[in-house]
């Protein structure tokens, strides 16, 4: 392969990579950075492996995203609301996509290995729920809330001390609060998702009883957070019922975050000085 080539390959590669990057910044949904920053100097992790351990979860974001948008190209690229230049550009180089997935996927398990095999466990774990995710379970009914709450385990499992009972413990809270957020991203995908045929968890339970649902969540985390987590700060999770049902989803869906992001932080803090 002459050198033309590499780098006609070496920009195409970039460019997939920034598209789905870039992509997920705008709708906000690379919270993982958040949650495994605020672990990670919650935990007291030395600098050294808090470095280490953001670059894993800046990665395997970056992977993750990739892999999903790679198997949905042809639901974007059929979908309204999406990017379908970045779509397009993806399926024109698919085989280079699928090399790319592979490359980037050894070389984060060959580097964990080495590291932590807990952070390895880590990233084997987020390969296989992203790709039963994306493949299987996000368009069926209740699988589709239930693959996010092991996306935010398998994501955040990176910045707790290894196999710490007490970070799993923590990090179960964020597969709650992704079940929320998930929900509430579904309700906002109604139309869409009911035009192309799909049986999400709103489409199969209606919108009325699939907000009932995520209340009932709310208690659950809720309770979760005050009685398994003993953090009093739990109360503030049943802020979102009484959320109005009739705004428009995506600043409900917002609201939402900005619930779980307050509480995450307080919950965060009470960890760093051990109280």
């Amino acid at each position: 392969m002459n050198n033309s080539v590499l780098i006609t390959k070496s920009n195409i590669c970039c460019r997939l990579l920034i598209d789905t990057l870039l992509d997920r910044l705008k709708r906000f949904e690379a919270n993982t950075l958040f949650t495994n920053f605020v672990l990670l100097i919650a935990f007291h992790f030395s600098l050294a492996d808090f470095i280490i351990r953001m670059a894993v979860t800046f990665y395997v974001n970056m992977l993750a995203y990739f892999i999903n948008d790679f198997i949905d190209v042809d639901v974007d690229l059929a979908a309204e609301g999406k990017d379908h230049a970045k779509a397009l550009f993806l399926k024109e180089n698919k085989r280079t996509a699928l090399a790319l997935i592979v490359c980037l996927s050894v070389a984060l398990l060959v580097f964990t290995l080495f590291y932590s095999t807990s952070v390895c466990f880590g990233i084997i774990f987020v390969v296989f729920v992203i790709f039963i995710y994306t493949d299987y379970f996000k368009t069926r009914a209740y699988w589709d809330i239930f693959g996010c709450f092991l996306w935010a385990i398998s994501l955040s499992w990176i910045a707790i001390p290894d196999f710490s009972f007490e970070g799993i413990k923590l990090i179960l809270l964020l597969g709650l609060f992704s079940c929320c957020t998930e929900t509430a991203q579904c309700i906002k995908d109604y139309e869409s998702d009911k035009k192309y045929g799909l049986k999400t968890t709103p489409i199969v339970l209606g919108i009325s009883r699939t907000f009932l649902m995520v209340r009932i969540l709310y208690v659950v985390a809720a309770l979760y957070t005050i009685f398994i987590l003993r953090q009093p700060v739990g109360f503030l999770v049943l802020v979102p019922i009484f959320f109005s049902t009739s705004q428009l989803i995506t600043r409900y869906w917002l609201k939402l975050r900005i619930v779980f992001g307050i509480v995450w932080l307080v919950i965060m803090v009470r960890v760093y000085f051990n109280v």
